[in-house]
Formats: C-alpha cells, sequence, structure tokens
C-alpha cells in the first residue's frame, strides 16, 4: 500500500451531485446496509434491487450520527446490518455500545481493527495520515485518488458527496472491536476477499472468533469484490444467515 500520497493528489473527474441519501428508518426493514468511506448510500442500488424483502441502505455519515453520537440513542433492535469497509466497523462499534442489537449481522470487506500494530495486519499509521490530509485539504480529490488506488467504481461512477468526511477516517483509526469477536452472540458473517491490498483476509486467523462468527470468501478479489458479487451476496441475505 505505497504511494498512497500519489493517488490523492492525482487526477480528479468532473463532479457530480449525489442524490439524497435515504433517512434511518424505525419501519420493520428486512435489512439494512452501510457503506464505506468516499460511498455514499447508492452504492447498494444493485444489491438492494437482487434481494427478496424490503431493504434499506444508510449513508455511513447518518450512522455515525445516528448511532455513535453524543448522547444515549435509544439502541435500534432487529434486521439483518450489512457493512462494507468503513460501514462495518462503524456497525461492529455500534454494537460493542450497546445501540444496536441485530438479528445478523454481515461485515464485508471490513476488519474490527484497522491500522496496524506490531503483531496485527492493517494500513500503517503513516499511510492513514497521508490519506486524512489529502482529505482535510480536498476531501473529493482525496476520495477519488482512494479510490483509483484499490481499483473501486470511480467518482464519475458513483458520487462522493459528504462520504469522504475525515470523520470516517477517524472513526477508522479510532476503532478497535477485536475483542468483541470472541464474545458475539449475533450470529455474524465476515465475508472477506482474496488479494485485498486493503483489508487482509487473514486477520481471521489472529484472533479467537465465538461460536457465532463465522468467516466466508467472496468470489472475487479484492477490495471492490463487494460490487461484482453481488448477487452471491443477495443469495446468501436471503438464506438463514450462519
Amino acid at each position: 500500500m505505497s504511494e498512497w500520497a500519489d493517488h490523492y493528489h492525482g487526477r480528479v473527474d468532473a463532479g457530480q451531485t449525489a442524490d439524497p441519501a435515504p433517512p434511518m428508518t424505525e419501519e420493520t426493514v428486512g435489512c439494512h446496509l452501510v457503506p464505506g468511506w468516499s460511498f455514499e448510500a447508492g452504492m447498494f442500488d444493485g444489491l438492494c434491487r437482487r434481494l427478496p424483502g424490503s431493504a434499506v441502505a444508510h449513508d455511513w455519515v447518518r450512522v455515525a450520527v445516528d448511532r455513535l453520537g453524543e448522547g444515549e440513542p435509544a439502541c435500534v433492535s432487529g434486521g439483518t446490518w450489512l457493512g462494507w469497509s468503513l460501514g462495518g466497523t462503524l456497525l461492529l462499534e455500534a454494537v460493542a455500545r450497546g445501540r444496536l442489537a441485530p438479528d445478523r449481522l454481515v461485515l464485508v470487506g471490513a476488519t474490527p481493527r484497522f491500522l496496524a500494530d506490531e503483531d496485527w495486519p492493517g494500513v500503517p499509521l503513516a499511510e492513514w495520515r497521508a490519506l486524512r490530509r489529502a482529505a482535510s485539504r480536498d476531501a473529493r480529490q482525496a476520495a477519488c485518488g482512494f479510490r483509483e488506488r484499490f481499483a473501486l467504481p470511480g467518482c464519475d461512477t458513483l458520487p462522493v458527496g459528504e462520504a469522504a468526511n475525515v470523520t470516517g477516517l477517524d472513526w477508522l483509526a479510532r476503532v478497535d472491536a477485536r475483542e468483541l469477536l470472541g464474545r458475539l452472540r449475533v450470529p455474524t458473517e465476515l465475508w472477506l476477499a482474496p488479494e485485498d491490498p486493503l483489508i487482509p483476509s487473514g486477520w481471521t486467523r489472529q484472533l479467537p472468533l465465538s461460536d457465532a462468527v463465522v468467516v466466508r470468501s467472496l468470489p472475487a478479489a479484492g477490495h471492490g469484490a463487494i460490487f461484482r458479487c453481488e448477487q452471491a451476496l443477495a443469495d446468501a441475505l436471503a438464506g438463514p444467515g450462519s
């Protein structure tokens, strides 16, 4: 994961106006989906169309405010909650704080601890700092560079909007939910992709996982595997879970 800064300050495509994100809902919804950094809820449009039941995608910014903001928000219970990348990290933190109690948790291309340390595979602190500095100067340009670096859909395909807010990077640096995965009682699936340069698939071997946690492999490689595995995920979400 070298030369991140070169990508953050690279070419930027023409700007786009993001569609309004769907709000958090108190209605009964079968599946909730939360995207990763630099992506709005619209990244899940294709997956939502493939799901047989009701589904709603939430911008990660809204989830962070509603589930992890100041005060003591009421716990949201029930349903399947899927989070990709940063979205998965936020869901783990919400569960750890007792602010989310799903019936089923699905984490795709996510990790309980984003930053590396001496015995944990992750992103080096210096590279995280490079991205945060770039996003502080020009969030959209940094997001476009990030997407290019990890072969994700470009800014001309899926708009950035507020999804490149630096608070998402701060959450990635702050959250450490490794201990939680050893005591989870919620049926939880960890979907990881081979050859993911951002989220090493081998991190699951570094932790004792609870019996409620199962590890599954996406049938495509890279951090953007979720965009190429929508039908496989829809089929899995339509099933009984882990």
